[in-house]
């Protein structure tokens, strides 16, 4: 494969918005964001038939599967109505009241919002659903004890939604995501969302272009997506934006109430790691919408219990209130990679949601060997599990207890055969 030799004629559509605002990702800092060596991968390519394998549960039951219609319209119509139904259960008709909280690439609180999300059906016509922001740009203190605070908000019109046209969204039981899309910044954002009973949780992640070399920057397609910042909502459709004095003041009301999360309690570590077992959804662009009994997640799977990762290249945070949030650090091109979101309602219940995303695509003329521009980023697989817990972690389950059964393997067997454990400290 070659480039052109006019590269600023064959990339005018897909890099002119991503060179003109770019500075715009980076006047935090006093330089643009660039690949470090360290941000190299040990993991080989993921193609989307591995992913989507990936995203099973591995001890699992089929419960559903997308219809097999020889008729593709009405096969769209089954999976049209399907998450028409899923947006308008869980999320339609609520006004999603809560603090946007920004995060910086090294975990810092940049920017705190209040803001509420208007999902309604429209008057005139109840089949359409408006998506309104309505935002907090100004408040007054009163002094006065008989008076109360005054909020000055602005209201933003978003989209209009309708069966057949949610854009970029996907429902999967009580998860959802949003995009990847890409921003008139030029940079890509993946949202994703898990809601239980009166409440939600809602994290967004942003992606900026970056290249290896800083003579290359417009000149050439990004070397990758480098992971910027990070924006989660803690949201309810209740009267008042969810605040931990709220919850100590109803902390009487919300005790053994199931259907009102509480998003400032205290959760242990160990709350993490026990015996989970549930449902689970999964969808992928060639296996459609598919659901699935889980008896119970192998160790494998259980990627919540592991909050730095499976590897060197996961960005992640554990908030307070039982959430935790992963997303890669960069993202190559034509690779593929997860967002994930998992949540902790109450100490009985875990959810999570995992995203499969691909960007940078290289879209190529066959005819003269050259790359012409680059593919939309895409949505590869979506998974949601919904799951309870099964009782205690064994103590068989242990790592020391692992590896005390290896050794005792390592005993039993040849010189050949040997197994070779990591020496104690």
């Amino acid at each position: 494969m070659r480039f052109s030799s006019d590269m600023n004629v064959i990339f005018v559509m897909t890099l002119t918005t991503l060179v003109s605002a770019f500075p715009m990702m980076v006047q935090r800092n006093s330089k643009p964001y660039h690949f470090s060596s360290s941000s190299s991968r040990n993991t080989g390519h993921l193609n989307i038939r591995d992913i989507t394998k990936k995203l099973s549960p591995i001890q699992s039951l089929r419960l559903y599967s997308s219809p097999d219609d020889d008729d593709n319209a009405n096969g769209m119509a089954d999976e049209d109505t399907i998450q028409w139904d899923l947006f308008t259960k869980h999320h339609v008709g609520r006004r999603w009241r809560g603090t946007w909280t920004t995060l910086s690439y090294m975990g810092d609180v940049l920017d705190e919002t209040l803001a509420c999300i208007n999902l309604l059906n429209d008057e005139k016509q109840n089949e359409i659903v408006m998506q309104e922001h309505e935002m907090v740009v100004g408040s007054t203190t009163s002094d006065c004890t008989k008076c109360f605070d005054s909020f000055e908000t602005r209201t933003i019109p978003v989209a209009n939604y309708e069966k057949g046209k949610l854009f970029k969204q996907r429902c999967a039981s009580v998860g959802m995501v949003n995009g990847p899309r890409v921003l008139r910044s030029g940079m890509m954002t993946t949202e994703l969302v898990l809601k239980h009973g009166d409440g939600r949780v809602r994290v967004i992640f942003y992606h900026a272009p970056a290249w290896k070399n800083e003579n290359d920057e417009g000149m050439t397609p990004p070397d990758g997506l480098k992971f910027v910042r990070a924006m989660y909502s803690r949201e309810a459709d209740r009267e008042e934006v969810p605040s931990r004095l709220q919850e100590e003041i109803m902390k009487d009301t919300l005790i053994g109430d199931k259907q009102q999360p509480k998003f400032f309690r205290p959760v242990p570590p160990f709350s993490w790691h026990k015996k989970w077992g549930g449902t689970s959804w999964t969808w992928g662009e060639t296996t459609g919408d598919k659901g699935w009994m889980v008896s119970e997640m192998e160790e494998a799977d259980a990627w919540h219990g592991r909050p730095r990762g499976d590897s060197s290249n996961v960005w992640s945070m554990r908030l307070p209130g039982g959430i935790l949030i992963q997303c890669p650090r960069v993202i190559p091109p034509n690779d593929i990679e997860l967002c994930r979101l998992a949540w902790l309602p109450d100490d009985e219940v875990l959810l999570r949601a995992e995203a499969s995303i691909s960007c940078l695509e290289p879209i190529i003329d066959e005819e003269n060997d050259q790359m012409i521009g680059l593919k939309p980023p895409k949505l590869v697989a979506l998974r949601c599990d919904v799951l309870e817990s099964r009782g205690e972690v064994d103590e068989k389950g242990t790592m020391l207890d692992r590896l005390k059964e290896l050794e005792k393997m390592g005993d039993n067997t040849d010189d050949e055969d040997e197994i070779v454990l990591p020496l104690a400290p």
